[in-house]
């Protein structure tokens, strides 16, 4: 499935080497950009997601950028199966360092994490190695926090003590992400789509949840918003923004879209979504150094 309302902006994938494998940045540039995004993509999806809303960041002169993570979408890695939160950092790392060289020092860059992207997003917040500039945070339909406050600590630590492969289905529904036919067929047959992980691998989701929880300072007078629908079916609104309130306090904003699905870049509000982040990335100089 390939439709495209927007202007057509050509997808540039680039493969940068992270030691033993090579991850695809794909990218969508106007000729003049205002402003750049980085895009921390969910679970379940990948950079591969992203046709329709990459082109239309670029109709709005900002530069969108997003990583398929190992094992995720086209880079290397194996599938279901998350790295050690150091090294998946180290990724992170590397790349936004990548994306900032090539947009200069003098557009701003926000960081954009969706769903189990925005928990990555807070993880590196907190990762001291982070140094890399940056000027706002934008998280959509992210539970903070999740695992913490959906399961009790003996179930936590059992999680953790867990470092089998065996297998733990998401159980993810297509229909849950999108109230469109087209968007939902795309998703129910997605072969790059991950759908299930390794035990091992949900040990390192808590991992790297206990990175940012009880961070007093996350936010590091950053301006960031919070951005969802009314309702969600796949994730605890309340939880995630009163979670998201606790890290970002007086630098954190809440915005609410009339959409009931959780991935609101399938959905009719998809526009808005975007015109409200290039705004916002593209209102906010340099303010900022980690």
């Amino acid at each position: 499935m390939r439709t495209v309302n927007a202007k057509e902006v050509e997808r540039c994938i680039e493969y940068l080497p992270m030691g033993d494998c090579n991850l695809a940045l794909h990218s969508w540039t106007p000729e003049a950009p205002k402003a750049a995004v980085f895009y921390f993509h969910g679970l379940q999806s990948h950079a591969g997601w992203l046709w329709e809303a990459g082109c239309q960041f670029a109709e709005n002169d900002v530069a969108f950028y997003a990583l398929d993570r190992r094992g995720c979408g086209i880079s290397d890695g194996p599938r279901g199966e998350l790295a050690p939160v150091e090294q998946m950092l180290a990724d992170y790392r590397s790349a936004i360092r990548s994306v900032r060289e090539k947009v200069g020092d003098n557009i701003p860059l926000g960081l954009f994490g969706h769903c189990l992207g925005g928990s990555f997003l807070a993880a590196l917040l907190a990762d001291p190695a982070f140094e890399t500039e940056f000027e706002s945070l934008v998280f959509c339909s992210a539970w903070l926090g999740k695992i913490h406050h959906t399961l009790p600590p003996h179930k936590i630590q059992a999680l953790l003590r867990d470092q089998s492969d065996e297998l733990w289905d998401a159980g993810l529904k297509a229909e849950d992400f999108s109230d469109q036919s087209r968007y939902v067929d795309f998703i129910s047959t997605d072969v790059l789509a991950t759908r299930q992980l390794k035990a091992s691998s949900r040990a390192r989701l808590v991992e790297m949840e206990m990175m940012y929880l009880y961070q007093k300072e996350l936010s590091r007078n950053t301006p960031s918003i919070y951005i969802s629908g009314y309702k969600d079916p796949v994730i605890n609104l309340d939880s995630a923004k009163k979670q998201y309130l606790a890290l970002f306090g007086n630098q954190g904003e809440t915005l609410e879209l009339a959409a009931n699905k959780h991935y609101l870049l399938y959905t009719n509000v998809r526009q808005r979504l975007i015109n409200q982040v290039s705004a916002y990335v593209s209102s906010h100089g340099h303010s900022n150094h980690v």
